[in-house]
């Protein structure tokens, strides 16, 4: 029983996070092709003698090392921040306002005959 629950909650995380995880995969896959890599190199450059090159592949290396950690870092944590969505409560924060700005410019007739309106509306509602 125990190891079915366990199973179900890994087998759960492992499709929650699947993008997340391949990302790391072709993370790790692509840093072993460039350890693989700069190992031809470094002794192709031995070969031909030409060793003063070594410290530019060598930085060359690690910037792609890093970046790709970078990365992985920067998808890490853009799976834990939290998706912004817009708020109802922003959108009626504004409306009032709006609504505060315009009954400013409007006369004491046309005010009383909008709040009529909106009784009426309503008392519509009800019934």
């Amino acid at each position: 029983m125990f190891r079915q629950i366990k199973s179900a909650i890994i087998w759960s995380y492992i499709y929650r996070f699947r993008s997340l995880l391949v990302k790391i995969l072709a993370a790790v896959v692509t840093i072993a092709m460039i350890e693989y890599i700069y190992g031809d190199v470094v002794e192709y450059f031995r070969l031909t003698k030409r060793v003063e090159y070594l410290w530019i592949v060598l930085m060359i290396k690690w910037m792609l090392v890093f970046l790709i950690l970078l990365y992985i870092g920067y998808s890490v944590w853009k799976v834990g921040k939290p998706k912004n969505k817009k708020s109802p409560q922003k959108a009626d924060n504004k409306k009032p306002k709006k609504r505060a700005l315009e009954l400013e410019s409007m006369s004491k007739k046309e005010i009383k005959n909008l709040a009529q309106e909106i009784i009426n509306s309503k008392v519509k509602r009800r019934r």
